[in-house]
């Protein structure tokens, strides 16, 4: 499964132009979940929303439409859905949004939720690069389930680097990291590995705490059990362990860290040149949460790109931040600094 697509298809339909009343909503679609913002033109947040993820490369496309609808109607609240001038949405596995069936059902979505204005939906890498900043043009690299880097230019993706899915790609992402701590923990516990911290946590996550099997034979069948048992991107939910791991010393955890974060440097760099002035804007839950292998990347791409990299707020923010820059192109980058929470901070 991409951790996100390919530049998004020709240009949606336009957000039309409202006042400084407006209100917009930004919705980010991603691998793990919904997030959705109920915002002013001002920059004032006035909702939020969240539930399951909605990717339609990984599930029906019923089950993305709830989940949409979920958030949006959390994040609405008791505003009037058709006092929303415009709308952004932020979305993995973008190609599956636009044709076919699905591009009806979720065009439907809209229409059940009270939405009146037009729905403009981008490539996840868009939304995550303007969580970051209010330029217009610039880098993004996201780690989190899945990796990229990308080229964002307006609302569009102008080049990548890597995001082919767990399966043949997203090197040094959440899945990757998971599926080294597994095989990890099959060769400690059959004798071909070093002992590791992460046999304890692996087995007490995949099975339960109260749960482990005493023998190592049935510790590896039940490992094997839960891994086949579950979707395989499920794995990626073990990368924290790695983390917590080689912080708590962990030589094997240590060296899983290390190679996610020279795969995930070198997705960047064959992307990004050393110019200062362009931003580059660092997204996902390895690389904006408190951990190694963040840390470790973004001190070597400030070494490499001569300037320190931004963190991005929840995708969502920067789509509600897209909306609100279609309303009123004139837009200062104090709005973009409340939508994140860092206004005062100097964090643009």
């Amino acid at each position: 499964m991409p951790s996100a697509s390919a530049a998004a298809p020709a240009s949606p339909p336009p957000i039309r132009q409202g006042t400084r009343t407006g209100v917009v909503l930004g919705v980010e679609a991603g691998s793990t979940l919904v997030e959705a913002v109920v915002a002013s033109v001002e920059g004032e947040v006035i909702g939020r929303g969240r539930s399951a993820l909605a990717n339609p490369t990984a599930l029906p496309i019923a089950d993305v439409v709830a989940h949409l609808s979920d958030a949006v109607t959390q994040a609405l609240g008791t505003v009037a859905p058709a006092s929303v001038a415009g709308v952004v949405v932020g979305a993995a596995g973008i190609l599956r949004y636009s044709r076919g069936p699905s591009a009806e059902a979720l065009a439907k979505t809209w229409v059940d939720a009270g939405l009146t204005c037009p729905v403009s939906v981008v490539a996840d890498p868009v939304t995550a690069f303007a969580a970051g900043t209010p330029r217009r043009s610039g880098s993004v690299l996201i780690a989190g389930v899945g990796s990229i880097a990308a080229r964002v230019e307006g609302e569009e993706v102008t080049a990548r680097i890597d995001g082919n899915g767990w399966l043949v790609g997203d090197d040094g992402s959440g899945f990757w990291i998971g599926r080294q701590a597994v095989r990890a923990v099959f060769a400690a516990l059959d004798g071909r590995g070093e002992q590791t911290l992460l046999a304890p946590a692996v087995l007490a996550t995949v099975t339960g705490d109260d749960m482990v099997p005493q023998s190592t034979e049935d510790q590896i069948a039940a490992l094997r059990d839960a891994v086949y048992d579950g979707p395989p991107i499920a794995l990626a939910a073990l990368a924290p362990l790695v983390s917590a791991a080689a912080t708590a010393g962990d030589r094997v955890a240590q060296r899983i860290v290390d190679r996610a974060v020279s795969l995930l440097m070198s997705t960047a760099t064959a992307l990004t040149g050393d110019n200062p002035d362009e931003p580059l804007v660092l997204a996902g839950s390895l690389l904006t949460a408190p951990g190694p292998i963040g840390a470790e990347v973004q001190r070597r791409l400030a070494e490499h790109h001569g300037g320190t990299p931004l963190i991005a707020a929840p995708g969502a923010v920067g789509a509600a931040w897209l909306a609100a820059r279609v309303l009123e192109p004139g837009i200062d980058a104090g709005v973009h600094a409340r939508l994140a929470g860092r206004a005062g901070t100097g964090a643009e």
